[in-house]
């Protein structure tokens, strides 16, 4: 059978409320305590990628010939959950209260990935900045309850 394999990133985006990945329980977190918690430093580094990126990259890897290949789904910007928290609560017409936690056991101190080879084999690159998918998820959030 043909088959590819795509190695997703932090996935976010509207219809993550059922979800656990930091994206969800920080605005989670906002919304209903006005206070969010991060493990350990904040230091640590994640690369985010927004939901209808991650569809259109399903969707040219499917339509591609790309079979038997592994491809990174990413956007290769690596952004801490420091600023991740920072960026979260700019958007927020609140004050949000920020503490730190202790480190979570095991927990990858950075995570990114190049998508240079989805570009190259089946054309696509991500379109969705961060600031542009954590505002529309904030807004999915706010109009689903």
């Amino acid at each position: 059978v043909p088959s590819v394999i795509l190695r997703f990133a932090n996935v976010y985006g509207p219809g993550a409320g059922h979800k656990s990945s930091v994206v969800a329980k920080f605005i989670k977190d906002i919304r209903s305590t006005g206070r969010i918690t991060i493990d350990g430093t904040g230091e640590q580094t994640r690369d985010f990628i927004y939901v209808v990126d991650l569809a259109e990259a399903i969707v040219a890897a499917l339509d591609g010939d790309c079979a038997g290949e592994v491809f990174q789904i990413a956007t290769g910007v690596e952004t801490t959950i420091n600023e991740l928290a920072r960026r979260l609560c700019a958007l927020v017409d609140a004050p949000v209260g920020i503490e730190n936690a202790g480190i979570r056991q095991g927990d990858v101190m950075r995570n990114f990935s190049s998508v240079s080879k989805a570009e190259r084999v089946f054309g696509w690159k991500p379109r969705t900045g961060l600031d542009d998918g954590l505002r529309a998820t904030l807004d999915w959030f706010v109009a689903h309850g």
